[in-house]
């Protein structure tokens, strides 16, 4: 009888663990800015259940800073985190081997007051330019390199750059204390509601200026190759409700209603340009070896100008940056 009762509790402690193992391996971790864009895909998957759908539990791991979601892939305590590919191909050139599946191309631009003289690019010069990020922003870099090859100048020796957080930039703009700004596309949607302002250029038409094709992805999934190898299943199932989050997203008016609460959308005017401008992020076409071809010619003409402190010693895009499983 004793004996009956040890292999009883034995059986349904297995079955417990198993159940356990399971539901864990099944689980996929992500890890978001907490007012980020990206939440508004992975609630949306949430919400609509499409993780269970297709075999997974979703966890969003909010996290203050983009900083904090690099350490906290590097340190394991998420599997996903979006980013972009330059960080990759930085990490893998010195031995942290994370890869890159394209997710946005949304980008920011170049704004303006009405008011002002500025209708194009040459209108930069010894101008006052409010610019997002560092001077290793990307969008900064592609925007030198642009106006150098039309221009024959790096605008860097001709204007007043002052880098910033784009909240920073945008209220400054607002007080006059910009001639333009260079920011990201959020917070170019909520300037664009301002009926004093007017878009100049966008990133992605100075990509197509600069001979890069069609479809270069500015952010994407990232996790590290191993943790891709060992839940490849998990991996693809979790495409699969991101590719289907996405086409109700671009098809779906509607659904936009569930997915606004999260948008941080103060009036219709700035919840209509940020839904737009989202969904011309969404990719429309597969990423094809002639994207690949795309993005090393614009690693190497953005490693020339933003030197070590971008790329750190790799002059050319690393291997592997792009997952291909």
């Amino acid at each position: 009888m004793t004996n009956q009762i040890y292999k009883f509790f034995f059986l349904v402690a297995f079955v417990f663990c198993l159940s356990y193992s399971s539901s864990f391996a099944k689980k996929i971790r992500i890890g978001t800015l907490q007012y980020g864009s990206v939440n508004w895909e992975l609630k949306l998957i949430e919400d609509l259940e499409l993780d269970k759908k297709n075999s997974f539990d979703l966890e969003i791991v909010e996290l203050a800073s983009k900083n904090a979601a690099a350490v906290a892939l590097q340190g394991g305590a998420v599997d996903l985190i979006v980013t972009d590919w330059f960080w990759v191909s930085r990490q893998r050139n010195e031995k942290r081997l994370f890869s890159f599946i394209p997710h946005s191309m949304a980008a920011g631009g170049l704004i303006a007051s009405k008011s002002s003289k500025i209708v194009n690019d040459l209108d930069l010069k010894n101008k006052k330019i409010g610019v997002a990020g560092g001077q290793v922003d990307k969008g900064w870099l592609i925007f030198r390199a642009y106006y150098k090859k039309k221009h024959g100048t790096d605008l860097i020796s001709l204007s007043r750059p002052i880098f910033g957080a784009p909240p920073l930039l945008n209220k400054k703009m607002q007080q006059s204390g910009f001639d333009a700004i260079l920011t990201y596309w959020p917070y170019q949607a909520k300037l664009l509601t301002d009926d004093n302002f007017k878009k100049i250029i966008n990133i992605n038409e100075i990509l197509n200026e600069l001979g890069i094709p069609d479809g270069i992805p500015v952010i994407g999934w990232v996790f590290r190759d191993n943790w891709g190898k060992n839940n490849n299943d998990i991996l693809n199932n979790f495409l699969k409700a991101s590719d289907e989050a996405k086409k109700i997203m671009l098809e779906s008016d509607k659904i936009w209603e569930k997915i606004r609460p999260n948008m941080m959308a103060e009036d219709d005017l700035l919840f209509s340009n940020l839904r737009e401008i989202y969904r011309e992020g969404i990719p429309k076409k597969k990423f094809t070896k002639t994207q690949i071809e795309g993005a090393k010619k614009l690693y190497s003409i953005l490693s020339k100008i933003g030197g070590k402190e971008l790329v750190g010693n790799a002059k050319e895009l690393s291997p592997g940056t792009f997952w291909s499983n």
